[in-house]
C-alpha cells in the first residue's frame, strides 16, 4: 500500500506571511486562555483542582485528535482549507465554552484544542519545510508571534473581566477565528505541490516525539498552573494572580525573539541543553520562595530557558524526516499534545491528593530532567544543526 502524497506549504503569495503570523498570535491567546481564566472559572463553577485539571486534559486531548487528523487532512485539503476548517472549529469551541455547566465547558475546550492543533501543525511544518537552511530561526519567529498572543492574554482577560461577564467575554473572543476563517477561505490553494513519501528513521522519530511529549506538557503545566500557584502560595487576589503567567510567557516571547540571532553563534544542541538547565534553575526558585517578586522572577527564568526548545525540536523533526515530516508530523504534534494533556492534569491530581500545588508543580522538574538526559544520551541520533546561516 503506497503512502499518501505530501502537501507542501503554498508559496508566500498564496498564504501571505502576515496572515500566518497573525493567526499564530490568536493561537497564542487561545492556547493559554485557561491559565488566566482558571481562578475565575473555579469560582464560577465551584471546582476543585482535580476538576480544573480536566480542562487541560480536554484541551490537549482535542489537540491530539486534531494533530492526527492533520496527517490525512493536509494531503487531501491543503494548507488553506485546513486553516479555514481549523478556525471555524476554534470559533465553535469558544462560543459554547462558558454557556452552560462545566461539563459543557469541557466540550467547548475540546473543540478549541481540535481547531488549534490543525492550524498549528499545518503552519509549523510548512514554515520548517520552506526554510531548510534556517528552520529553527524561522520557527522561532513564527512562535514569537504565538508568544505575543500568550503574553497579551492575561492582560486582555484581566481587562475584559472588568467590563464584561465571563459568559460574554469568551464568546466575544470567538468572533476573531471566524474572521481568519473567512480570510483563509479566499486564498488560492491551487498552487500547493505534492511530493512522494520516502523511508524514514524510526528511532529518531521516537526520540523526537518523546521530547515533544515532555516539552509541551512542561510548558503548559507551568503556564497553565502558575496563576493558581501564585494565588495559593503568595495569597494574591484572583485578578492579581491572573497576571502571573505574563512573567512566564513574556520571557518565552523574549527568548524566541532573540533566538534567531543566538542560533547564528551557537549550535542547536548547546542552546537546547543550556535552555533546559536555565529552566531547572527557574523552576527551583519558583518552588522554594513565597516572595512574589522572586516567584515572578523564577517564572521568567523558566520561560527564557524553554523559549528555543520547541522550535529546535520541530527543526530537528524536519531534517530527520525530510519530505515525510508533513505526513508524520501530525503524529509528532499529537504525541506532544498528549503531553499537554497528561502533565498538567497530573499536576492537578497530585495537588489534590497531597493538598499541595507545590508538590504537583514539582513534576515539571522531572520532565525537564528527562529531556536533558535524552538530549545528552542520544545526541548523535538527533539532527541538531551547527550555527545557522546568516
Amino acid at each position: 500500500m503506497t503512502s499518501p502524497p505530501l502537501v507542501q506549504s503554498p508559496p508566500a503569495r498564496a498564504t501571505p506571511a502576515f496572515w500566518i503570523h497573525a493567526q499564530f498570535t490568536l493561537l497564542g491567546i487561545t492556547t493559554v486562555l485557561l491559565g488566566p481564566l482558571l481562578p475565575t472559572l473555579a469560582v464560577h463553577w465551584g471546582m476543585r483542582d482535580l476538576q480544573s485539571g480536566y480542562f487541560f486534559a480536554a484541551q490537549y486531548l482535542g489537540s491530539t485528535l486534531g494533530s492526527l487528523i492533520s496527517t490525512q487532512a493536509l494531503p487531501r485539503w491543503g494548507f488553506t482549507r485546513v486553516c479555514t476548517a481549523a478556525m471555524l472549529i476554534l470559533c465553535s469551541g469558544l462560543e459554547i465554552f462558558v454557556l452552560g455547566s462545566w461539563q459543557l465547558g469541557l466540550v467547548g475546550v475540546f473543540c478549541c484544542g481540535l481547531g488549534m492543533a490543525l492550524a498549528i501543525a499545518a503552519s509549523n511544518l510548512g514554515v520548517a519545510q520552506n526554510n531548510p537552511g534556517r528552520a529553527a530561526a524561522a520557527l522561532s519567529l513564527l512562535n514569537f508571534a504565538w508568544g505575543i498572543g500568550a503574553v497579551a492574554c492575561p492582560f486582555l482577560i484581566a481587562a475584559g473581566l472588568r467590563y464584561l461577564p465571563l459568559t460574554q467575554l469568551v464568546p466575544a473572543l470567538g468572533v476573531l477565528p471566524l474572521l481568519f476563517a473567512l480570510r483563509f477561505a479566499t486564498l488560492d490553494s491551487s498552487r500547493e505541490a505534492r511530493v512522494p513519501a520516502s523511508p524514514w528513521n524510526l528511532s529518531a522519530f521516537v526520540l523526537i516525539t518523546t521530547l515533544a511529549f515532555l516539552y509541551v506538557g512542561t510548558e503548559n503545566a507551568v503556564g497553565g498552573w502558575i496563576a493558581s500557584y501564585a494565588r495559593d502560595v503568595a495569597l494574591l487576589s484572583a485578578s492579581a494572580a491572573a497576571m502571573a503567567p505574563s512573567a512566564f510567557w513574556g520571557a518565552l516571547l523574549l527568548g524566541r525573539g532573540v533566538a534567531p540571532g543566538v542560533l547564528r553563534l551557537h549550535s542547536e544542541r548547546t542552546i537546547y541543553r543550556l535552555g533546559l538547565l536555565t529552566a531547572v534553575v527557574g523552576t527551583t526558585l519558583v518552588l522554594t520562595t513565597h516572595v512574589v517578586p522572586l516567584l515572578l522572577t523564577g517564572a521568567a527564568i523558566v520561560g527564557l530557558g524553554l523559549a528555543a526548545l520547541f522550535p529546535i525540536t520541530v527543526a530537528v523533526l524536519s531534517r530527520d524526516l525530510g519530505e515525510n515530516s508533513q505526513r508524520l508530523g501530525g503524529f509528532f504534534f499529537a504525541i506532544g499534545n498528549m503531553g499537554g494533556a497528561t502533565i498538567p492534569f497530573l499536576v492537578g491530581a497530585v495537588s489534590t491528593e497531597t493538598h499541595s500545588l507545590r508538590a504537583g508543580m514539582a513534576l515539571t522538574l522531572v520532565s525537564m530532567a528527562l529531556m536533558l538526559v535524552i538530549s545528552v544520551t542520544f545526541a548523535r541520533r538527533l539532527a541538531f544543526s551547527a550555527e545557522e546561516a546568516r
